[in-house]
């Protein structure tokens, strides 16, 4: 599961729009960082394409709007915290493999947690950290 996050900016309102998108459909929306009229939330309540490809050829050589992906590093805390494996999991051995891979599976495995979570059967400990990592299960 992927999820991309994108910021939207115009000359005809003020602030920014933030836009998240989950395997390229509409997930989630937050406008309170701008100052929307009420048609406008209406538009994007209801008009506004749900999949990333048309929200993209909408604003597509838009001279007032701009639709910019916000491109968010991976971190280790951040993957340490969600994967929250703190007891049995060795923070300096999975640290040890995370800086090893690359940027992009370092997101693969990031966005891959939470579906590898909801895959173990009642009863089941989930793996320790750097098995997770060392066994790439998003890449199955």
């Amino acid at each position: 599961m992927e999820t991309r996050k994108f910021i939207l900016t115009s000359d005809k309102f003020k602030g920014e729009v933030l836009f998240e998108f989950t395997d390229s459909i509409l997930s989630k929306y937050d406008t309170s960082n701008a100052e929307l009229s009420d048609a406008q939330m209406v538009y994007i309540a209801s008009v506004l394409p749900k999949e990333l490809s048309g929200v993209n050829v909408l604003f597509e050589g838009s001279a007032s709007a701009k639709f910019t992906e916000i491109k968010q590093e991976i971190t280790f805390e951040m993957f340490w915290d969600k994967y929250n494996e703190k007891i049995r999991s060795s923070k300096k051995e999975t640290l040890k493999k995370w800086s090893k891979m690359s940027k992009n599976e370092q997101r693969k495995a990031y966005n891959y947690i939470k579906k590898y979570f909801d895959s173990i059967p009642q009863g089941v400990v989930k793996m320790y950290a750097t098995t997770y990592l060392n066994k790439e299960l998003w890449n199955n």
